[in-house]
């Protein structure tokens, strides 16, 4: 059974409810629901993003560029959720230089996030 976006934002979630680690004002949901157009880009044969996924990264960008707090929030979601959902990491690394984006937060089950 292939895995979908839904499964991907239940088990988010209960990596948020059970970490009980809400550092920033982004909740871990809301990241997660941000990057759901790159789906198809994260997940399968796309090879590049789509418009609507760097237009959710470039916004999920701001949120993380707003404060220190925000991007370790964002960076601990996306530590969890790269653990439990197999999101292809190297397409993921690729992100912010193919939508243009100075984001500082990593997409990988080993990033160090108190170092964001």
């Amino acid at each position: 059974m292939k895995p979908t976006i839904q499964w991907f934002v239940a088990v988010v979630s209960l990596a948020v409810v059970a970490s009980h680690r809400a550092n920033g004002v982004i909740q871990c949901n809301d990241a997660v629901s941000k990057v759901v157009p790159c789906e198809t880009y994260l997940l399968s044969g796309d090879i590049t993003p789509s418009v609507a996924c760097c237009t959710a990264v470039q916004d999920l960008d701001k949120i993380a560029m707003a404060s220190q707090p925000d991007r370790k929030a964002i960076c601990e979601c996306f530590k969890e959720t790269a653990k439990s959902f197999p999101v292809n990491l190297e397409k993921a690394q690729k992100l912010p230089d193919l939508c243009k984006v100075n984001i500082k937060v990593t997409i990988n089950p080993n990033v160090d996030c108190d170092r964001i």
